[in-house]
């Protein structure tokens, strides 16, 4: 019997955490409201399994963060204020994709895009062109998990996978009446979502643009 070394060992562990697509995006969502985000895009393409993109207009991550903004150890839990804690969730995308994540504070005078590796650590970064917010990138969810990514493997997994997305997006949208949110699949808008009060009646702008 041999014991597993850490490069094996994280992905298993985190595997837990994101366990589909639609947690990938119940994550980053997350994120940003936590960041104040006002409007939010969500962008998928084979079902986010090539790519989940989820770009906000919220406060960005300030420079001091940048260096742990994915790293899971890097979190204080006295205040939990929040739905979760970025690196946490961040630390566990990074170790079952491959992360890009472009962030501008209203603070800097450009956007900045970082790619990460599977720690969580920055390998590289260049400037970008993005306004005030930040965009997350996950690119071969499943790359190191063959037999999670087999099990999504069907259409009928990846549609009902979908159907969960929409889902998921629409109790934020009704729970965040403030918020705009648009989910778009291949490059097709599948549904957006923005719930405004006007006294203290709810209208509903919920519709849904394609199957």
């Amino acid at each position: 019997m041999k014991q597993l070394s850490a490069a094996t060992v994280r992905p298993l562990s985190n595997s837990q955490i994101i366990t589909s697509v639609t947690s990938v995006v119940k994550e980053l969502i997350e994120n940003s409201l936590d960041a104040g985000a006002t409007s939010i895009d969500v962008r998928l393409e084979n079902y986010g399994f090539d790519k989940i993109e989820v770009q906000d207009n919220g406060e960005g991550i300030k420079a001091v963060d940048v260096p742990v903004m994915a790293i899971d150890s890097h979190e204080d839990l006295r205040n939990l204020a929040t739905y979760g804690f970025q690196g946490e969730a961040l630390g566990s995308i990074c170790s079952v994709a491959e992360v890009l994540i472009t962030t501008r504070t209203a603070d800097d005078d450009f956007s900045t895009q970082y790619v990460l590796d599977d720690s969580g650590h920055i390998l590289s970064q260049k400037p970008s062109h993005l306004g005030q917010g930040k965009t997350v990138t996950a690119l071969k969810l499943f790359k190191n998990l063959p037999v999670r990514k087999q099990f999504y493997s069907t259409a009928k997994k990846c549609k009902d996978e979908l159907k969960k997305i929409q889902a998921l997006l629409t109790s934020y949208g009704i729970l965040k009446h403030d918020v705009r949110i648009v989910f778009v699949h291949n490059k097709d808008t599948v549904r957006r979502c923005h719930l405004r009060t006007r006294k203290l009646a709810l209208t509903s702008d919920l519709c849904l643009l394609a199957p």
